[in-house]
């Protein structure tokens, strides 16, 4: 289950919860004061490339015919 990111409509706590994607906007209950006025909210996600976490080069390496 995808983890989304909500705000209460009451109180204005942001939380999270695991929820399935059938059920994602549906309004969920804050852990806060318990209200089940809240809305999802539009979240940014990590994305990671590569796995030797080197560099990406600008150009060609240095020797090389194409410098």
């Amino acid at each position: 289950m995808p983890l989304y990111e909500y705000v209460c409509q009451q109180c204005g706590q942001t939380f999270e919860k695991l929820v399935s994607m059938s059920k994602a906007d549906d309004p969920q209950s804050c852990p806060g004061c318990a209200g089940v006025e809240s809305r999802r909210k539009l979240s940014s996600f990590a994305v990671s490339g590569g796995s030797s976490g080197a560099p990406i080069a600008a150009g060609p390496p240095a020797g090389s015919p194409f410098t």
